[in-house]
């Protein structure tokens, strides 16, 4: 029992003394195992330089555009000139006064030739009046509808088939428009004037740029009646729904002798001829691949037929020109 407690003693001891002796670890000598791996950094990637942007071709100089709009302005003049000083030359070879004027509908461009000379306007001044019901019509102020009689003021002969009817004969506003433009039907018109009363007309047509005021004289030149055509054009872009029955009728009159004779079948042409002893005319608007007014008026001719041929020969010029702008 000694034996033992002694024995336990000494045990105690050397683990006693074991513990002593023990050195604690030296600083900075940690075990591996108590830290985690070292992180190696990742390394950046490669910076790719930046390519130099491409460079654009230089803007065309301002002034250098400029020049070319001004060269091409002056090209186009130039053959404007020449197309007068053609059309001019022409028609100093034929019989008769003639009168014309030319409105480009998308340029603006024009010129005339005697267009500010006086001629009895004939059944051209229809075109005018025509267009001054319309606006009415436009307006509320007219109804297309309305019934008009055939009155003994209202006779006058020669175009038309209204005077072969009688007295009291009934027409709508519409129906005395269309035969006033289609086959000139003077008795027609005449109604649509008592309608819509002659010096309100006549004030119309110094309204909207007319130069010469429609007396009894019945006078009118190139240039007013081109710019009544334009007006109409005007119109009709921007109410087609109105004006379009107007254009309808001046395309489908039955006299096709001269702004259209001689050009393709598939152009459109709304136009007003006028004629009279000595006189000869037609106006209109040719919707080609720019949309232009021609207007001619003839005086003092001698044979309709080749008054009719010169007409229809420098309409076709004009018509190439445009063709070929």
């Amino acid at each position: 029992m000694l034996k033992t407690g002694k024995l336990l003693l000494i045990i105690i001891l050397v683990l006693c003394m074991a513990a002593c002796g023990s050195a604690p670890a030296a600083p900075g000598d940690e075990s591996p195992g108590m830290v985690g791996p070292e992180e190696v950094p990742e390394e950046a990637p490669e910076e790719t330089p930046e390519e130099a942007p491409e460079e654009l071709p230089a803007r065309e100089n301002g002034t250098e555009s400029s020049d070319q709009s001004q060269e091409a302005e002056k090209v186009r003049q130039e053959e404007l000139k020449k197309l007068k000083d053609d059309i001019e030359s022409y028609l100093s070879e034929q019989e008769g006064v003639f009168g014309v004027y030319f409105i480009n509908l998308e340029t603006g461009d024009e010129f005339g030739i005697n267009d500010t000379e006086e001629f009895s306007a004939a059944s051209t001044s229809k075109l005018p009046i025509n267009l001054y019901l319309y606006t009415k019509i436009e307006s509320g102020e007219v109804d297309p509808d309305q019934v008009l009689t055939y009155e003994e003021v209202d006779f006058e002969p020669g175009s038309g088939t209204v005077q072969f009817g009688n007295y009291g004969d009934e027409y709508t506003v519409r129906e005395a428009s269309r035969l006033s433009i289609t086959i000139s039907d003077n008795c027609a018109v005449n109604m649509i004037i008592r309608l819509l009363g002659i010096e309100n007309i006549r004030q119309y047509m110094l309204d909207i740029g007319g130069t010469i005021y429609y007396d009894q004289r019945y006078r009118s030149c190139p240039k007013d009646m081109a710019i009544y055509a334009k007006e109409l054009y005007r119109l009709y872009k921007a109410n087609p729904s109105v004006y379009g029955e107007l254009i309808r009728d001046l395309e489908e009159t039955i006299f096709n002798d001269r702004i259209n004779a001689l050009l393709p079948e598939d152009i459109r042409v709304a136009h007003k001829i006028g004629n009279n002893t000595g006189i000869v005319h037609d106006v209109g608007i040719v919707f080609a691949k720019q949309p232009y007014v021609i207007s001619f008026m003839a005086k003092d001719v001698i044979s309709n037929e080749k008054a009719n041929k010169a007409i229809a020969t420098v309409s076709k010029i004009v018509f190439d020109y445009i063709q070929n702008y």
